[in-house]
């Protein structure tokens, strides 16, 4: 699937997205302005996740992260509107600085009972690039058909916004405590 210009919510630019037509992924890469021990401690510490998580004019008033494979991972975003979304997340691998490995279950899930298969299965690697950070962000959908109705529900527009928001937070960090 080609993902054109007004497919995707006002952003500044600095990300790529592709969506091959053989594989139910979605592909965004941006490179952030700060080191990677850094960027790394803003996607896994709730005391930074809060600042970026979700698209633009959203707020993140929960935030939940049990970082070990198995754990827990969950949010809840707020919009203007009032309306509230939550999402869970299980994470599958942790290897620090570079990788995050997570896919979905249902909102509110606590660790017992049955997982149900999973929709959403992503990756975040995170590259060191001289006192910047490559970030990789790959979404894989069970099939093509749910991939291309995430795009046009504007789940990639969510993701770009949210990197776009980090990129903001990092600004206002000091570097030096990475």
């Amino acid at each position: 699937m080609q993902i054109t210009p007004n497919m995707l919510p006002p952003h500044d630019g600095r990300a790529t997205v592709e969506a091959p037509d053989a594989e139910p992924v979605i592909l965004i890469t941006r490179t952030l302005d700060a080191p990677r021990a850094l960027v790394w401690r803003c996607y896994t510490e709730p005391k930074h996740m809060v600042h970026f998580w979700g698209p633009h004019g959203s707020t993140t008033p929960v935030c939940d992260i049990d970082l070990r494979p198995g754990g827990i991972w969950r949010t809840v975003m707020r919009f203007g509107t009032g309306n509230e979304y939550g999402y869970t997340s299980v994470y599958l691998e942790i290897a620090p600085p570079e990788r995050i490995v997570y896919r979905d279950a249902p909102d509110g899930w606590t660790g017992t009972g049955d997982l149900p298969p999973w929709q959403i299965h992503s990756t975040l690697a995170f590259a060191d690039e001289g006192g910047k950070t490559g970030l990789a962000v790959t979404i894989r959908f069970r099939g093509i058909a749910e991939r291309d109705d995430a795009v046009k529900r504007g789940f990639a527009g969510m993701v770009i916004q949210g990197n776009e928001r980090l990129g903001e937070y990092l600004k206002t960090l000091d570097t030096a405590q990475a």
